[in-house]
């Protein structure tokens, strides 16, 4: 059924599609005319793939085979997609680099000499090196946004709470989301609506989030912008008839109450393990671990809270400029190269990701190219009229 450790860092667990139909395991036909039918898929081995163990990127775990099929990869599969991989990630996702010591550096398929970022690496690695057609990485702070823009590809954050992650290894719950990943806006949407169509019932209530509608698809007449998003990009909004409006977006002010309850959260994930079994950790990930212990429960309810208030903030000047998405790039630095030491980079590599993971909100980067929204038809909708209007993924700068 699968070989292990297979493709160069990428895959962690090759799975024989012929085999499978072989073994009449093979995943219920889709019809012929599902977008997804027949294409292949890559799952970040964080998420469950009945038969298949799920490492989570580290030594602790993988010991037995998973179960059951995780419900975001049961809905792809039913839309006819195959899961062929399981690949790479930063241990425990945990990471922008994907450098992993137990499964391998994850290379870069488009910039060979670069980091293919994290923690969703090996996914963005499968897109970009024809592995998979599609993937799917998990995003608590980045995860899916960073690997797209650092491999010239396209991710989507959806919004937390969106979809049912049980048989997902979380990292942070209250931040904690899988979005599909793929090479182009068309067809990480049609992954998107197969997943959204699959979700257990009742298992699917959005924190802080609106319901989406059909007048989300529609494009608006007004685009926020902040950072230095690439111009062609706007120019192409432009064309469109979509006005791009400067707007200030407190970024110190969000990341200033965000990390607190982001460490807070980690911590409670990995008591059982951490600091007992430290030695067992990646050292790289061990050390962020450190610093994730003391947050007590009064400061990570006053920080919850004063993020909830920067939304609501953020949501009325957004209101109040008739925009309902923003754009800017998505890596604050350029991509850096595969022998940097990560702790250089980290906090500054996915500068623009952290709204949208804190604030709750859909995004989605195309290249380094990011649109944040209040919902993932919002972004989509600006994504699938740029794509048609000749955007293909921005590409980074590179150190």
């Amino acid at each position: 059924m699968s070989s292990q450790n297979a493709n160069g860092g990428i895959v962690i667990t090759a799975i024989d599609l012929a085999a499978d139909s072989a073994e009449g395991t093979e995943c219920p036909e889709a019809p012929e005319a599902t977008p997804l039918a027949g294409l292949t898929l890559a799952v970040k081995d964080n998420i469950d793939v009945a038969g298949v163990p799920t490492t989570a990127g580290s030594q602790l775990l993988g010991r037995e085979a998973a179960l059951r099929t995780a419900p975001v990869v049961a809905a792809l599969e039913a839309a006819g997609a195959r899961v062929n991989a399981k690949v790479n990630l930063h241990e425990f996702a945990y990471g922008v680099s994907s450098d992993n010591p137990w499964h391998g550096r994850t290379p870069n398929p488009r910039f060979p000499d670069h980091v293919p970022g994290g923690s969703s690496g090996g996914s963005a690695a499968a897109i970009a090196g024809g592995v998979s057609d599609i993937a799917l990485g998990t995003d608590t702070a980045g995860s899916i946004r960073i690997p797209a823009a650092c491999t010239a590809t396209v991710g989507l954050r959806p919004r937390n709470g969106s979809l049912d992650l049980a048989g997902v290894f979380p990292l942070c719950p209250s931040f904690d989301t899988v979005g599909p990943m793929a090479g182009t806006v068309q067809l990480v949407d049609a992954a998107w609506q197969a997943m959204r169509a699959g979700r257990s019932a009742g298992r699917g209530s959005v924190r802080h989030g609106a319901v989406s509608s059909g007048e989300e698809r529609a494009l608006p007449e007004k685009v926020g912008f902040f950072g230095d998003p690439d111009p062609r990009a706007l120019e192409l909004l432009k064309g469109l008839g979509v006005e791009p409006v400067a707007l200030e977006f407190p970024l110190e002010e969000i990341e200033d109450e965000f990390w607190a309850p982001f460490r807070a959260e980690i911590a409670r994930t990995h008591a059982a393990t951490y600091p007992r079994l430290a030695d067992d950790y990646d050292p790289n990930v061990a050390a962020k671990m450190a610093n994730t212990q003391g947050v007590q429960a009064a400061e990570y309810e006053e920080r919850m809270a004063a993020l909830g208030a920067i939304r609501d903030r953020v949501l009325v000047e957004c209101k109040m400029k008739g925009v309902t998405s923003v754009v800017s790039p998505v890596l604050g630095l350029p991509v850096p190269r595969a022998t940097d030491d990560e702790v250089d980079y980290r906090n500054l590599l996915g500068l623009y990701t952290i709204p949208a993971s804190a604030l709750n909100l859909a995004s989605l980067a195309i290249g380094n190219f990011l649109i944040t929204g209040l919902t993932e038809d919002h972004v989509l909708a600006l994504g699938l009229a740029l794509e048609a209007a000749g955007l293909a993924p921005v590409l980074p700068a590179l150190a």
